[in-house]
């Protein structure tokens, strides 16, 4: 069985963050007028090619009747409270400390022309 990130494979990702990353190469490379962006792409189209042309998983689908059981749920629970109630706290405290800050005004004295 293959691990799937929303119905689709991790090769997929793995091509569209090397994609990215050769395209955030090429632009800095535009920048920096250098050609090592014509390079990156190369190497990624190479790199592409190997990764659609020999794939790692079975094509065949092995059915079986396994039930499979989330041991880790209770603690995935509780670090999603934890991190909600962390996040309601660091949102109340910004709001007290940082937006609701007062700022007074300084009297100007003498005017410079």
């Amino acid at each position: 069985m293959t691990n799937l990130i929303f119905g689709v494979g991790i090769g997929l990702f793995l091509i569209l963050i090397l994609w990215a990353l050769a395209l955030l190469v090429f632009i800095i490379s535009l920048r920096i007028e250098k050609k090592i962006g014509t390079i990156a792409i190369l190497i990624v189209s190479i790199c592409t090619i190997v990764l659609i042309v020999l794939p790692r998983a079975s094509e065949k689908f092995n059915s079986t009747n396994k039930k499979i059981y989330d041991h880790l749920f209770i603690w995935r629970i509780l670090l999603l409270v934890l991190l909600l109630i962390s996040s309601i706290v660091g949102l109340v405290g910004y709001i007290k400390f940082a937006i609701t800050e007062s700022i007074r005004p300084i009297r100007i004295t003498t005017w410079v022309f």
